[in-house]
């Protein structure tokens, strides 16, 4: 019977996607296994992280530099280590443990990451090609993970470079010209032109130059009587 005709099935969660700054956030992993190493490699690249356990893994240990780790028999009480925490991580091998750190955590307002289903907060299927990033997210994490790889074999094309163009013509942009709709037009225009593009994969100084050409008018006319249409591609 398909999920939605079941009289007993849950409403279905709504989730918002975020690019959330942690910088100055905690991270507390309950657990020092592996599920609580993988989770601690990837949270102590956005914040600030602990890992509470009674034993740690080798990788765990290795990374002492980049987090704290707090040694602790969590069966004897674990309240005292939600104290300002911003995300809340059970990550333990006792699943009913998990449930009450869970349960204490959203008394206290702070967010949950599950490592068995959903939570507060679910992490991704992560594309990096900075400054660009692309998160992926479905039921499944088999399909995000799938998704996430056909992207990257379709993501070809200079879109770092772009990213960059656009981030240096941006204060020029806002000192020429005073309308917001009128700069989402000429962004628009730089990211329609296809020799921005083709320029990008020879000299970033030439397509910086033909990108601001859209914002100077004047420097357009120029640019165009000194460059052909074949020396532009």
């Amino acid at each position: 019977m398909p999920k939605s005709d079941r009289k007993d099935a849950k409403p279905e969660r709504k989730l918002l996607p975020l690019f959330l700054d942690l910088n100055s956030k905690r991270t507390v992993i309950f657990g020092g296994g592996c599920v609580g190493e993988r989770k601690a490699r990837l949270f102590s690249n956005y914040t600030q992280v602990e890992v509470v356990s009674l034993d740690f893994t080798p990788g765990l240990e290795e990374m002492r530099n980049d987090l704290e780790l707090i040694h602790a028999d969590l069966l004897q009480g674990f309240e005292k280590y939600l104290q300002d925490a911003f995300i809340v991580i059970p990550a333990t091998n006792d699943s009913k443990l998990n449930q009450s750190i869970e349960i204490e955590a959203s008394k206290r307002g702070i967010l949950v990451n599950r490592v068995d289903g959903i939570a507060d907060v679910v992490v991704p299927s992560l594309i990096r090609k900075d400054p660009i990033t692309i998160a992926v997210s479905t039921e499944s994490p088999a399909l995000s993970k799938y998704i996430r790889l056909q992207l990257e074999r379709e993501l070809t094309g200079n879109y770092q470079a772009m990213a960059q163009l656009l981030s240096d013509i941006r204060p020029e942009l806002k000192r020429s010209i005073s309308l917001q709709k009128e700069r989402a037009r000429i962004i628009w225009e730089i990211l329609e032109d296809e020799a921005v593009w083709s320029l990008l994969d020879i000299s970033y100084e030439k397509a910086y130059m033909r990108a601001r050409s859209h914002v100077c008018l004047d420097e357009r006319d120029s640019l165009d009587a000194g460059d052909t249409q074949e020396s532009l591609h």
